[in-house]
């Protein structure tokens, strides 16, 4: 097989992280787990582990809560 059939079949197959978009600061929220229904903002994004760091405000405090990027789904804006 040569180098460029190589990157042609690459081309064709979607990245599995490419459908995940965040930014810093944008505010999410939490489908499963212990936190479900939770929101929170964006903290930090990994994008290799396809792990969020997410700030919960639980009882007042600010928590920050590791999750998936399947664990979460974005709010919609006013």
């Amino acid at each position: 097989m040569t180098q460029d059939e190589i990157q042609r079949m690459l081309r064709g197959i979607p990245d599995k992280n490419s459908r995940f978009t965040f930014t810093l600061g944008e505010t999410v929220r939490i489908k499963s787990g212990p936190f479900a229904s939770f929101t929170g903002k964006v903290e930090g994004i990994n994008q290799a582990k396809s792990l969020l760091k997410v700030m919960v405000n639980i009882f007042g405090r600010a928590k920050p809560v590791k999750l998936r990027f399947l664990d979460v789904e974005k709010v919609a804006g006013p």
